[in-house]
């Protein structure tokens, strides 16, 4: 197996064909790329929905340089620059598109972005892509903008307009007006009726569009999407969506640099992405990088990005690190050389991390029911976006492997997502090992599982909490050990004052400023399934950061071990160490990335439950090296150089 190059760029239309080509073919070998998948009209090119004889120009003027790559072995696909519109961006519709504007749900309509039913636009598209389709290209990928939410100016999206409130009184002989219909939709309290009606509809007309667009492209058709907890507030059927395209574009890490605590949240977005994704669909998960270059996103941090993607199992890389304003290549040939050099690597890594292997470790459960079932906090659709995996990050910088797999014997349940967890699932979760947030807890024991999870009471707001104080020596650094839990990181309605049962075990308590006991900390309890719960009083997400320390990194491994007996992967050493396992039943692999900016020097592994001594070591740098190391003994990994941010470890097992 190898790993597959496509390079996502855009020519100028207007530029001599023969030197595009020449340019471009030259890029492919320099980089080693098997395929460019060309923008049409995209960014700084697009103007809005282009016109047919529009359309018909651009292909007219590519089609030299394309002919020229496919002849020297280089597979070209398209990318046209939008489906509905991705934001009015100062455009607008011309004339003559007479189609009915997105509209958001306080009834703003968008300049230039469309509704997807009206049926001019979708005659228009489907011309479009019939178009598309009568070129030699491999693929044509639907943007993401087919997606409902994320269209500026409009408050979260659309679409509202009168065209959906027909469509939808036709289907369900539900009659409202847009005001009547959101204000139900997003009402406090048990969920409305109409909201999963409304879900129901939105996402059955978007995947009839998409199936019409495949009857066009067949095999050839292309699908991006976006984070999972986004579209489950449009109300997306992942495996509905999927069973379409034949090639699917996932998007997991962010545009621009970012700090290391990227790493453990991207890997959970494509762990869950891949675990929706049918057989036989081939995976390229999105490499961007915008604005271009690096002085936005550096080579070290891209290198990491595409490594994460072959660990997690891709068919290859869909990589936006050339601009698409039609620049010369050449302008700046380290870019080719980066990916060059990487080459090798990253086809040891599809080799090493076949699409068969799952993930393992602390389970991190996800639905794509979170928008149907969500708790609204504030009138508006964006309301119904939960996050998916609070605990991602908090597990991860504490050097805890996760999967979003399902099946884990012990999982970490967090936030508003607690909503849509069914019962029978919760009853299986809860007669295992069981991590519970401050939000999931309370949720939990409105839902009636107060008995099974160790509390008599549970109760949100503020509750004077400002420094947490352990115990309990067995589940900390050391007891006194203190931690803060100051109004600046923690949202106080957010805390729980919960009451524990007389046989829970409380290991740390809650502390106001002049250090009077408030409540309970981390309570523990091993309820009549069987199972081990633990409940803390303060939420797994804080805005904007991870908040870790060594008297939390102490007491959070302590409870996660008490919980699984020790059987999942660990690492321990240095901050930041994120530890991944995987397996096939056969194979398996465990990678340490070192995401901290501190250099990593040696560290010790903990294997999973299941896994043999490695039989081998391999040490990845910055730089796509790959230094053998002497096999763990006692799982004491030691480096050959000090382990860098962004670089990891593979131990082959």
């Amino acid at each position: 197996m190898t790993t597959r190059y496509v390079l996502r760029l855009q020519a100028d239309p207007a530029d001599d064909p023969g030197a595009v080509g020449e340019r471009l073919l030259a890029m492919a070998r320099a980089a080693r790329a098997e395929e460019i998948c060309v923008f049409l009209f995209g960014m700084e090119f697009n103007d809005g929905h282009d016109s047919l004889d529009g359309i018909r120009s651009w292909l007219d003027a590519t089609r030299p340089w394309r002919t020229r790559l496919r002849e020297a072995g280089v597979a070209v696909s398209l990318n046209p620059g939008h489906t509905v519109g991705h934001s009015d961006w100062g455009r607008s519709l011309k004339a003559g598109q007479t189609w009915q504007p997105m509209v958001d749900q306080h009834g703003t309509a968008a300049k230039a972005q469309v509704c997807p039913l009206d049926p001019g636009w979708r005659a228009y598209y489907a011309e479009t892509l019939r178009l598309y389709a009568a070129e030699d290209v491999a693929a044509v990928w639907i943007e993401d903008d087919i997606r409902l939410h994320n269209h500026q100016p409009l408050d979260w999206g659309g679409c509202f307009c009168p065209l959906h409130l027909a469509a939808f009184t036709e289907r369900t002989g539900v009659r409202t007006d847009r005001a009547g219909l959101v204000a139900a939709c997003t009402a406090p309290g048990e969920p409305h009726a109409w909201r999963g009606l409304w879900l129901d509809f939105w996402d059955a007309t978007q995947r009839e569009l998409l199936a019409s667009w495949r009857e066009i492209l067949g095999g050839r058709l292309g699908l991006m999407s976006s984070r999972t907890d986004s579209h489950a507030a449009e109300g997306r059927d992942w495996a509905a969506w999927l069973s379409l395209p034949a090639l699917h574009r996932p998007h997991f890490w962010g545009y621009s640099d970012a700090g290391g605590d990227q790493l453990p949240c991207a890997a959970l977005q494509l762990d869950m992405q891949r675990a929706v994704q049918p057989p036989g669909l081939v995976s390229l998960p999105e490499i961007e990088c915008w604005p271009y270059g690096q002085w936005n996103k550096s080579f070290r941090q891209t290198a990491a990005q595409m490594s994460l993607a072959h660990v997690l199992g891709c068919d290859g890389l869909a990589i936006s690190l050339y601009d698409f304003l039609g620049n010369h290549p050449d302008d700046e040939p380290r870019r080719a050389a980066f990916l060059a050099g990487w080459r090798d690597t990253f086809d040891w890594l599809a080799e090493t991390f076949p699409t068969s292997l799952r993930t393992t470790g602390i389970g991190l459960p996800w639905s794509q029911d979170t928008g149907r079932t969500a708790r609204t906090a504030a009138p508006g659709w964006r309301s119904l976006v939960v996050r998916h995996g609070d605990w991602a990050g908090l597990l991860g910088a504490a050097g805890h492997a996760v999967t979003a797999r399902g099946g884990a014997a012990v999982n970490a349940l967090a936030g508003e997502a607690a909503w849509a967890c069914g019962d029978d699932e919760l009853r299986d979760w809860l007669a295992g090992g069981l991590l519970l947030d401050a939000v999931a807890a309370r949720i939990l024991f409105e839902r009636g599982y107060g008995p099974v999870i160790g509390l008599a009471d549970a109760s949100a707001g503020p509750c004077g909490f400002v420094r947490e104080v352990c115990t309990d020596k067995e589940f900390a650094l050391r007891e006194g050990a203190m931690v803060s839990a100051d109004v600046e990181s923690y949202d106080a309605a957010r805390m729980l004052h919960a009451v524990p049962l007389p046989a829970a075990r409380t290991v740390s308590v809650m502390h106001d400023q002049r250090g009077r006991e408030r409540g309970p900390g981390v309570v523990l309890y091993g309820n009549d399934l069987g199972g081990r719960v633990a409940v803390t009083a303060w939420p797994a997400h804080t805005p904007g950061r991870v908040l870790m320390n060594v008297q939390r990194e102490a007491q959070l491994s302590a409870v996660l071990d008490w919980l699984s007996g020790g059987a999942h992967a660990r690492v321990e050493g240095h901050p930041w160490l994120v530890p991944q396992a995987l397996t096939d039943g056969t194979r398996w692999r465990l990678v340490v990335w070192n995401v901290s900016p501190d250099e990593a020097g040696e560290f010790t592994v903990r294997l999973p439950a299941g896994m043999p001594q490695p039989r081998a070591a391999v040490q990845v740098t910055a730089r796509g090296e790959r230094l053998e190391l002497p096999v763990p003994a006692g799982g004491r990994v030691v480096p050959q150089r000090p382990l860098g941010q962004w670089e990891y470890v593979v131990l082959l097992g």
